[in-house]
């Protein structure tokens, strides 16, 4: 699993800000996470939409590690960011080099584009994730995101769906004059 590591940040030293790791049911996503914790090392935030998820990537849910509470808006996220800048929380937004977001499937759009304001707001840089690299492990064919029924006209009136990649930030990422987002597909089966 080096090989992969060393190629993910090949991808992120050539430009790429954001790389979705993909795969079917057991090429190894979950250890790939865990081998780039480890050769990284320091700066990582490792999160997930659930805690059951967060728990077997030994990090937080999004909610809990951007103090995000259900149902936010993204101006109600930059509100948020605002008070948090003088906060001990703050530092370690403003130290964060990688964040790892396992279970993207799960992620919704208006969550991601949540994430992207705190990020910017409190690391004063008007970038996509305040210029923190973005390493996105999932499978599209696994749990989708929840949106009650109560959402769903405000979500569907700002976004194509409620994935991840309908969110604004990966529609800039996407856009932008040179590849800034990246997909590697993990193909290998490594367990039945």
């Amino acid at each position: 699993m080096l090989h992969e590591v060393k190629q993910i940040l090949e991808k992120f030293n050539s430009g790429y800000d954001c790389i979705f790791i993909t795969g079917r049911a057991g090429t190894g996503k979950s250890t790939l996470l865990k081998n780039f914790v480890i050769e990284v090392g320091e700066k990582i935030a490792v999160t997930a939409p659930t805690g059951v998820a967060a728990l077997n990537v030994y990090g937080e849910t999004l909610h809990s590690f951007f103090r995000i509470k259900p149902g936010i808006s993204i101006e109600a996220a930059k509100i948020e960011a605002i008070k948090m800048e003088k906060t001990a929380r703050a530092a370690v937004y403003k130290n964060l080099q990688y964040l790892i977001i396992d279970e993207i499937s799960m992620v919704r759009a208006d969550l991601l584009d949540c994430i992207d304001m705190i990020l910017r707001t409190i690391r004063k840089k008007d970038i996509e994730f305040g210029g923190v690299k973005v390493l996105m492990f999932g499978d599209l064919l696994q749990l989708p995101p929840v949106v009650e029924n109560t959402e769903k006209d405000l979500l569907y009136s700002k976004y194509d769906s409620e994935y991840f990649f309908s969110s604004e930030v990966i529609g800039d990422l996407l856009n932008s004059m040179f590849p800034r987002f990246g997909i590697i597909e993990l193909m290998k089966v490594h367990r039945q």
